[in-house]
């Protein structure tokens, strides 16, 4: 969703003992072990899936359902990517476990564009040429863009998961869907929240460095007054800044009763840092780029910080199921990328049990087009021929209380500020 100062992520992941995985290899192969001991072979024709075995071009009960991810498996953002292949294969195993969606078994071909914006077009391109149905983009807007475009330009459905406004038709095509609520829910939530809790006055702390972290204090702010709020002020930084004293002090010179952080791990992780060191002690909300526990370490006993993602990453959603698919995968970066896998692969499947299993651009799309309110694990989900964001779905609040998260509820937002879809 946010896309992360690539060095200093991989970086940081790797001192918190996550180990990224892929092949930087240039043979314009690579393979991965996922979920369930499947293993998939990209630029080759054997996937193995649920104990089912499916060739390209063929399968025991038709042709299979090809689902090409050009996706980074090398140079950083693979940090990210791999938990959105880890949730898809873990749909795919499953459904290939039952027989697959009416006969089709689901296979899956990767390419890797190495996390360099110069190669995405022609990653796109190698999945398409293996015959990909669906094609699956990075978790992000910058890195996504160029891979939704082409798969339209192929009349094949694009998906992905990502907060930027510009992450759906309107800004990709009627191909192209997002499975995030948009950026616009988030902050909707965001506000609603902190009216809930009888903050009053925000102060806004808005990294620049990407389009999401730069939207999220965008999209607060008219989110905020629209409730009836002030903003007791705001102050912009780069998540690369070594310090932002300047900013800090704005705040604490402020009449304000709680921080908006609008930035992403790492650099949102030490702007945090750097508010309590200062003996800033206001209650903090992020955005959905906090979930999971990776950057926890650099502020160990860290309180009074509240987020909103798509379901509690903490183990204790009110959904079982959320909670058994959670366990299984166990994502080192938390939930939220891999429920973009699993939410593509879900969406795709009950597509293709609507329209009888036609994976065609135009009918697949027509069909996740009749979402209203579909039940997935996300929650309810619902897509229309105008809007291919599922806009308004609830998320879950989480907090932060001496290092540990927890679910606090789900929220639905009263309204929306302007987007588009």
């Amino acid at each position: 969703m946010a896309r992360p100062a690539f060095a200093a992520a991989a970086a940081a992941l790797m001192f918190l003992g996550v180990a990224a995985c892929g092949d930087d290899d240039d043979d314009g192969g690579s393979s991965a072990t996922t979920a369930g001991g499947a293993t998939t072979t990209v630029g080759g024709a054997t996937t193995t899936a649920g104990g089912a075995t499916t060739t390209a071009g063929g399968g025991a009960e038709g042709e299979p359902i090809v689902i090409g991810a050009a996706v980074a498996q090398s140079g950083g953002f693979e940090l990210y990517d791999n938990e959105v292949i880890q949730g898809m294969q873990y749909v795919m195993d499953r459904i290939n476990a039952e027989g697959g969606v009416n006969g089709r078994m689901f296979e899956l071909v990767i390419a890797d564009h190495k996390t360099d914006p110069a190669q995405v077009e022609s990653a796109t391109r190698e999945v398409l040429d293996e015959g990909a149905d669906v094609v699956v983009t990075t978790a992000d807007y910058d890195f996504g863009a160029a891979a939704a475009l082409a798969a339209q330009e192929a009349g094949k459905v694009s998906m992905g998961g990502a907060g930027a406004v510009q992450f759906g038709k309107s800004g990709l095509g009627p191909l192209h869907f997002n499975v995030f609520q948009g950026t616009s829910t988030e902050v909707a939530v965001m506000a609603q929240f902190a009216k809930d809790q009888g903050y009053e006055r925000p102060y806004l702390l808005s990294d620049t460095s990407i389009e999401y972290s730069k939207t999220v204090c965008d999209l607060f702010e008219p989110a905020w007054t629209a409730l009836g709020g002030e903003i007791a002020g705001k102050q912009t930084f780069l998540s690369s800044d070594p310090s932002i004293a300047n900013q800090v002090s704005a705040v604490s010179g402020a009449d304000a009763d709680v921080v908006i952080m609008c930035s992403y791990p790492p650099g949102g992780a030490s702007a945090i840092r750097q508010v309590r060191t200062a003996g800033v002690d206001l209650p903090i909300i992020g955005g959905a780029a906090f979930d999971g526990t990776f950057w926890l370490e650099a502020i160990p006993d860290l309180s009074d910080f509240y987020y909103p993602t798509m379901v509690s990453s903490a183990g204790d959603d009110p959904s079982a199921a959320v909670n058994e698919f959670l366990a299984a995968v166990d994502p080192a970066g938390g939930a939220i990328y891999s429920l973009f896998g699993y939410s593509i692969i879900e969406s795709i499947a009950a597509a293709l049990e609507m329209n009888g299993g036609d994976a065609d651009g135009a009918a697949l799309a027509a069909a996740i087009e009749t979402f209203n309110e579909q039940a997935l694990l996300v929650g309810p989900t619902t897509y229309t021929a105008d809007c291919h964001v599922p806009l308004g779905r609830p998320m879950a609040v989480l907090e932060i209380q001496d290092g540990q998260p927890s679910f606090i509820e789900y929220s639905t937002a009263e309204e929306l500020p302007d987007t588009t879809c």
